[in-house]
């Protein structure tokens, strides 16, 4: 039995990250459903005392306090893995906040790496590029929407071959597609029901959305 953590102790990034990656373990093993995940997850970020990190655990675990005295969580530069449900749902952070807007004006706009996206994300390409890497991103929520505008412009989304994909839109004298590469392995109609959700939905004016579904570890 570990020691019982102090109450005026405040709560470190390492500590809710360690209490969230036990959230989902919990969630794996069918201790929780979604809305138990999500609703614990945002209570964790928005804790401030350690000790308060100690009850969205409490009915999942004997011992929660061993959380937060374990190892600390791997940094965020780690090597890319490879496909999978559990890789998968480990992108969704339930961090609150995140990036809602990106825009590419005669120009081109990337998103990529760890970054994190808000449950709602919406970018616009005005006679530019814009690409939203997913591989890797941080996801608050277990569903994000994109809206993507290509006005005489390009807006690109990979989304990883494990995340399931809803397409919404429409192309006016241009083009709005989601697309497969060769090397996906996961036909999406496997994918487990509880795989996040991406739902991308916009125009292509003049211009193209596309959506491609591609490796986890492919090169970026």
């Amino acid at each position: 039995m570990s020691e019982d953590v102090e109450p005026g102790i405040r709560a470190s990034d390492d500590d809710r990250r360690r209490v969230v990656a036990a959230l989902s373990e919990a969630f794996s093993r069918g201790q929780l459903d979604y809305a138990e995940l999500d609703e614990r997850t945002a209570r964790v970020w928005a804790t401030t005392h350690r000790a308060e990190l100690l009850t969205p655990l409490q009915d999942l675990m004997p011992d929660p306090a061993g959380v937060l005295s374990g190892p600390p969580q791997a940094p965020a530069d780690v090597p890319v893995p490879r496909a999978g449900a559990d890789t998968a749902r480990q992108q969704v952070t339930g961090e609150p906040g995140g990036q809602s807007f990106s825009f590419s004006l005669l120009g081109v706009s990337q998103k990529r790496g760890q970054w994190l996206s808000a449950r709602t994300h919406a970018s616009l390409a005005l006679l530019g590029a814009t690409t939203l890497d997913l591989r890797r991103a941080r996801l608050s929520s277990h569903e994000t929407t994109v809206w993507a505008f290509g006005v005489l412009g390009a807006v690109e989304l990979l989304v990883p071959e494990d995340v399931i994909v809803h397409g919404d839109g429409i192309g006016v004298l241009g083009a709005f597609e989601v697309t497969r590469d060769g090397q996906v392995s996961v036909n999406q109609q496997d994918l487990p029901a509880d795989a996040p959700v991406i739902r991308v939905r916009g125009l292509g004016l003049l211009g193209a959305i596309t959506v491609r579904r591609v490796p986890r570890g492919s090169p970026e």
